[in-house]
């Protein structure tokens, strides 16, 4: 039986409450509009992906699958915010496969002579000063400690906006950062230069408020 008030009344609801009803997704690429708080990783939603020249032949990609971050920001002193980014270089993921030469690979990586995981388990990276630039682009540096030793490092960083997800009063944000290092400088010098010295991160995260 169609009644009319039944479809008022539930449009009355819709429109009484908007927040907690809205789609999920980004509504402002601002960095202004990010609400001030503790930010932690959303891991299902979050990538470290490496890139080496390999002899000359390919620009090698690999991955490390276990990350971890988390900042604390004030839309007010958005130079202040503090970073703190966790990887474990066990983790590294050359995409070769689950056989016997993949895991060899990954394993061949992590050990002696490359990252030496088991003697150094932890790589991280803090923030020492945030740089805002134009539009959605910044600058953040810090130190970043690898294979046991730390030196400065400078990421481009695009923020990619501020929203919700699924869950109802949500705050989701993501973040878009690249840079380069000299593996050298952090004692990983195996085949220098055939393996090229410089490495290319490009890092994609997303981010929850607490």
């Amino acid at each position: 039986m169609f009644r009319p008030y039944a479809y008022a009344a539930l449009a009355a609801t819709l429109l009484a409450a908007p927040a907690a009803l809205a789609a999920p997704g980004v509504t402002s690429t601002k960095p202004a509009d990010l609400p001030a708080g503790h930010y932690v990783l959303d891991k299902t939603h979050a990538s470290v992906v490496g890139r080496i020249k390999h002899m000359g032949f390919s620009n090698y990609q690999f991955r490390f699958t276990k990350v971890d971050a988390s900042f604390d920001y004030d839309p007010k002193a958005p130079q202040d915010a503090k970073i703190k980014v966790t990887v474990d270089p066990g983790s590294i993921d050359t995409a070769t496969g689950a056989d016997e030469f993949g895991l060899k690979f990954n394993k061949e990586l992590a050990g002696d002579g490359w990252l030496e995981a088991g003697k150094f388990p932890t790589a991280t990276f803090v923030s020492t000063k945030v740089e805002p630039g134009a539009g959605q682009t910044g600058k953040v540096y810090g130190d970043f400690t690898l294979h046991g030793v730390t030196k400065p490092i400078v990421l481009d960083v695009t923020f990619n906006g501020v929203g919700g997800s699924f869950a109802p009063g949500s705050v989701k944000t993501g973040f878009s950062a690249t840079t380069t290092i000299k593996r050298s400088d952090f004692g990983v010098s195996k085949y220098v230069p055939l393996v090229s010295d410089d490495v290319a991160l490009s890092i994609e995260v997303e981010f929850d408020k607490k």
